[in-house]
Parts: C-alpha cells; structure tokens; sequence
C-alpha cells in the first residue's frame, strides 16, 4: 500500500504510513467490503426491532388462544374425571347391591319375600314366579288356563282374602330360623305324585317365619326348594292348584 504524501510503500494491511505519519488509503474491496458489513450491521439493528415485534405479536396471539385452549382442556379432564367418578361409582352401587341381594334376598329368600308379600300385596306376578315352568305346564294341561289367567286368578283370590280375613297395615314379616332338607328325593316324588312334574331339587329349606298381619302376629311355615338356578316353595304350589281348582275367590 503506497503513501499518497510521500510515496513511502507501506506494509499490507498499515493504517498509518511508517514515514510520515500520514492515514494512509486503503482499497476499494477492502472499503466496500466493509461498507457492506456496516449495512448489514444497520439492516440487522433495524431488523430485531422488527422481528421482535412480530414475534411479541404472536406470543401475543397465543396468549390469546391459550386461555381458550386451557379452557377447553380443563372442561375435558373435568369430563374424564366426571366419568371416573361415575364410573367408580356405578361399580360400588353394584358391589353394594350385590352384597345386599346376598345378605337380605340371597338363596331362598328371595322366594321367601315373595311368599309373604305376594300375598301382603294381592301379587298374581310374585306368586308365578314361585313356581317352576314344569308346574305352570301341568296347571295348563289340567285346569286349560294360561299364565296371565293364573295371574288374573291369583291376584283376585288374595284380595278376596285380605278383604276378608286380612288386617289393615301392610304384612311384616321377619325369618326365625331355617332348617335344610337333606332327603329331597322324597320333596321330588311329592311333586311327581301331586302334580306329575319330574324336577330335579339340589337343595331344600324348610322356613319358620314370624308374620305381623297388621297387628294380628302369627307365625308360619313354608318348604322352599330349589330347581336349577330358582328357588320355588312347595306351599304355594298347593295353594296357586287350589286357586285354579276352585275358580279362585268365587268359591269364598
């Protein structure tokens, strides 16, 4: 690089001349090369301002769009936790309903609640249900009656009786005690002999019951067996065959 004061041939890259002191020019690649990291220094100076106001923007339509977003994600936990609950819950309404089916009308006590209160609410439906399919087919072969007929029939006959000879006040009952049947072959030839049904009887029950009628107690007593996965009881066959005999109440 050469001094335009002196002439003085300065080294590569000198800013100042060695010999007279004087700035000395430099090139023009050098100068625009430069130039053009200043411009890009300038445009970037100018630029961030820029880009952070865009992205100041958008953060800003974010914060925007998040409330909603959160919104919607709290109503679908709520949702989830919601059907957890119903969840949890519908499985503890059947545990609870399962233990009390077990403990108040488990096995044959069930039959034995219809029992009483078949009879308590003039019930034809609690009745038929006391009694195997096999003994609804001999009532029809033997008395040319249906199963609605049966119910029609039943239901008359027990409102006869509670009108008169029953007490005002629902029927209570409370079981005393209950003794298994071990030689249910004997129950199976009973049912053979009275009403020609071939039934296979697993287990067999025999139920002592202290029933209130309104205020008149009395006590009572009733076989209950059981037939594949129902239990039936051997006194309301005798009295559903005397109801069809006898056309029901018309023979009070």
């Amino acid at each position: 690089m050469k001094c335009e004061h002196c002439g003085y041939e300065a080294p590569e890259r000198a800013v100042i001349c060695p010999e007279c002191g004087e700035i000395l020019p430099r090139e023009k690649k050098e100068a625009d090369a430069e130039k053009a990291e200043a411009k890009a220094a300038v445009s970037d100076s100018f630029s961030m301002p820029f880009l952070s106001s865009s992205g100041s923007q958008a953060m800003e339509q974010e914060s925007e769009e998040d409330p909603r977003e959160q919104a919607a994600q709290k109503q679908i936990q709520k949702n989830r936790l919601r059907r957890r609950i119903i969840g949890i819950s519908a499985a503890a309404l059947l545990v609870l309903l399962i233990v009390l089916y077990v403990v108040f009308l488990g096995g044959y006590k069930l039959a034995a609640y219809r029992y009483i209160k078949g009879v308590d609410y003039s019930s034809g439906s609690m009745y038929v249900a006391l009694v195997p399919d096999s003994y609804m087919d001999y009532l029809e072969t033997t008395y040319e009656t249906d199963r609605r007929e049966v119910k029609s029939k039943i239901k008359d006959y027990f409102k006869s009786w509670n009108k008169n000879y029953g007490n005002t006040g629902r029927m209570t009952y409370r079981i005393t005690s209950h003794e298994a049947v071990n030689d249910c072959g004997a129950l199976e030839d009973s049912l053979k002999t009275a009403y020609n049904i071939t039934v296979d009887i697993k287990k067999a029950v025999v139920v002592q019951f202290d029933v209130n009628d309104g205020g008149d107690k009395q006590k009572e007593k009733a076989t209950f067996v059981q037939i594949g996965a129902g239990w039936y009881c051997m006194e309301a066959m005798e009295q559903i065959s005397y109801i069809c005999e006898y056309d029901g109440y018309n023979q009070w």
